[in-house]
């Protein structure tokens, strides 16, 4: 009798140590991974050019997914393109608005580090010299994932960017003077700059976009 005691009462102590075993397995928290997402530091650009920056990460996990959102003064700088960079296997096109950018990939990534994206940025008309702007990381609406044979969450630091106008020549400068020797816009300065733009010709070294002609145009007919 007292033996299947004992034996029952072994049993039981088993079973609750299995049992405490596996709720402990169970409710262990994924190993946490970091990483870092970094803006290019302080950039300088001068009117009337373009100058490309990186978004990159460096961890100590492959990640599954990124989303970013980034935002800036559009008073100092526009920006022109946003584009994947060559790290993630698929990415859905990054986004462009006056004042922020944002981007979402939920390909895979080669390694555990990379070049997330890339932004091309030009001062807005009207930024002068020494304006600065930075891109900050909006941190309720960045984050990464990583999935090693469990799906955890990236913990992201960020590191924002900084830009600078630095003095340059502005494309109306660029444009002015294109006919004849003159610091005023004339008409038939505004018309080569038009054919160029048809002719996808560049001027100073500058590709013209639509806006800039309707820029022109503007600034022509108010000194008029």
């Amino acid at each position: 009798m007292n033996d299947q005691i004992t034996r029952t009462a072994i049993i039981g102590l088993i079973t609750i140590t299995v049992l405490a075993v596996g709720v402990v397995a169970a409710t262990s928290p994924v190993a946490a991974q970091s990483g870092e997402l970094t803006v290019d530091d302080t950039v300088s650009v001068p009117q009337g050019e373009e100058r490309t920056i990186a978004v990159t990460y460096d961890g100590d996990v492959e990640p599954a997914g990124f989303e970013y959102v980034l935002t800036y003064d559009p008073d100092v700088i526009t920006v022109t393109n946003h584009q994947s960079g060559d790290y993630f296997s698929a990415s859905i096109s990054p986004t462009i608005n006056a004042g922020n950018i944002s981007y979402f990939s939920t390909g895979s990534a080669d390694g555990t580090s990379g070049t997330v994206s890339l932004i091309t940025i030009t001062p807005t008309r009207g930024a002068e010299p020494g304006e600065t702007t930075t891109l900050s990381f909006e941190d309720d609406e960045t984050s990464g994932s990583y999935d090693d044979g469990e799906v955890g969450t990236i913990s992201l630091t960020t590191t924002d960017g900084k830009v600078q106008v630095k003095e340059g020549t502005t494309i109306e400068d660029k444009v002015s003077g294109l006919t004849e020797p003159t610091d005023e816009l004339k008409f038939d300065d505004l018309n080569t700059a038009i054919q160029r733009y048809q002719n996808d010709e560049p001027v100073d070294g500058t590709e013209l976009t639509f806006d800039d002609l309707v820029y022109l145009i503007e600034l022509y007919h108010n000194q008029q």
